[in-house]
């Protein structure tokens, strides 16, 4: 339905204008380059005839913005041209989105002088993605705030003034900043486009990948993100009891609500849960599957020699635990179990403890997840690829990974005089988590057991000699169904 407003002639005359030059600019992008791009100004006419970027216009961009990481990430490994003023448009564009709450006119104006910009400026950078962190900062920073503008402006400005602690003043500013961030990369409106923009690249990883096991992994996380991290929680017909279920509580510690008597069947079955299923199968079954990240962190696979070349990522290398890792680790897990006792005793009115208004384990499980999480993903160019697992600062990850190194999981290669006479090492190469110790393991050892692996099966993708397996519960459980049969 179509929703022109034109109070006078000059408006009318901007929306004009506007169309025109989304035209020319679409006319020749489409003539000078041989890809998409000319799809993202084209994706005005939409905005410009419902003058709304609710839903579609910001599904669209989210999905081009994802295309375009995927094509650039693919070139990552070499020096090639890479359109720059791309994202920087749509990002434009989102900020001009929110003109719209404020002025017709100014948001048709905005319109007009973007485009501008962009028809002059239209020369790429000739540049290796991969070696150059500022360059692959600018690429993730941009495409991440034009998805999260996008969700500003369809969840309201109020919606999210909700959650503020009162006057931006002093202290306040900081806290309702970190809220205020916090309530909208946890909405769903934000998790749908930010899983349009990243599953663009993961969709054409399963697609792309060789082995059946990852294929399945893969599969698995995108039905996980859309399933059990959006639609269950969100959108499901019993999105009000899925907190009581066991395995529903994806974060740990906080998080649907406080530890309540009511929700202990389902916070203290997920533990259990979780802790059998990584016990058996590794905590790839969280980390590699069920966990948002892995999701997210798909288009990264083009970034990860960031690991070895910057230099906070050279310091997370090999499957070594530093003492900050294990010393933020402990430290971590005595937040979670302290607050996690606080907010029980809060329940059950023996005190009441409120960090920000927030229940102690909520505040803690946003905090990481909805905050420090996202630092890491920006900064993949300066901290390396699957900083979640390296720093030490996810709780939910550790527990998982302690009972993943308590089980049978673990990497094993078929031939150890294969790793020894291997020239390319493309399997620590390959590794998203930096594990660049592996190949000595396979050569002393034929397998590879670490805390940090994860499962995310890239060194099984890129061995050129089909060497490496997993092994796990699976196994275990055949041997000593083998060893039962043969004593009977």
């Amino acid at each position: 339905m179509l929703e022109l407003v034109f109070n006078d002639s000059h408006m009318l005359v901007l929306w004009i204008l506007s169309i025109v030059f989304s035209s020319l600019i679409s006319f020749v992008l489409a003539k000078s380059r041989s890809d998409y791009t000319f799809l993202f100004p084209f994706t005005n006419f939409l905005t410009l005839i419902y003058q709304s970027y609710d839903v579609l216009p910001s599904l669209l961009l989210s999905g081009l913005l994802g295309y375009y990481l995927l094509t650039i990430m693919k070139r990552s490994n070499v020096t090639s041209e890479i359109n720059l003023i791309t994202p920087l448009w749509v990002f434009s564009l989102s900020i001009s989105s929110l003109t719209l709450q404020i002025s017709t006119t100014l948001w048709l104006t905005s319109i007009i002088l973007l485009n501008s910009f962009y028809l002059i400026v239209l020369k790429p950078l000739r540049v290796r993605l991969n070696s150059s962190p500022l360059v692959s900062l600018y690429v993730i920073m941009i495409g991440f705030l034009s998805i999260f503008l996008f969700s500003v402006d369809t969840l309201g400005v109020s919606s999210i003034q909700e959650s503020n602690l009162g006057p931006w003043i002093g202290l306040n500013f900081l806290w309702n900043s970190i809220l205020s961030f916090a309530a909208i990369v946890s909405s769903p409106n934000f998790m749908i486009l930010m899983g349009v923009w990243t599953g663009v690249p993961l969709v054409y990883k399963i697609f792309k990948s060789k082995k059946l096991e990852n294929k399945i992994r893969l599969t698995l996380t995108f039905i996980a993100y859309w399933v059990y991290s959006i639609y269950l929680p969100s959108f499901s017909p019993f999105q009000n009891v899925f907190p009581y279920i066991p395995y529903s509580w994806f974060n740990g510690f906080g998080t649907f609500g406080p530890v309540a008597p009511y929700f202990l069947v389902g916070i203290l079955g997920t533990y259990a849960v979780t802790a059998v299923l990584s016990f058996l199968f590794g905590s790839r079954q969280i980390c590699s599957v069920t966990c948002t990240a892995p999701y997210m962190l798909t288009f990264a696979s083009g970034l990860k020699t960031f690991n070895r070349s910057s230099k906070l990522g050279r310091k997370t290398l090999t499957s070594k635990m530093s003492p900050i890792f294990k010393i933020t680790s402990v430290l971590i897990w005595i937040n979670i179990l302290a607050f996690a006792v606080i907010s029980y005793l809060n329940q059950v009115n023996y005190l009441h403890i409120l960090i920000l208004n927030q229940d102690p384990t909520v505040f803690l499980a946003s905090l990481y997840f909805n905050f420090v999480w996202y630092i890491q993903f920006l900064l993949i160019p300066f901290f390396g690829d699957y900083a979640c697992v390296n720093h030490g600062l996810c709780g939910w990850g550790t527990y998982n990974q302690l009972f993943s190194y308590l089980g049978p999981f673990k990497l094993k290669v078929k031939d150890p005089s294969t790793c020894l006479s291997c020239k390319t090492v493309d399997c620590a190469k390959a590794c998203p988590v930096g594990l660049t110790d592996m190949r000595a393991s396979f050569i002393k050892k034929g397998e590879f057991k670490a805390f940090k692996c994860v499962g995310a099966g890239e060194c099984i993708e890129d061995c050129p000699y089909d060497n490496i397996f997993i092994y796990d519960g699976r196994a275990s459980i055949r041997k000593m169904m083998s060893k039962l049969r043969s004593l009977r």
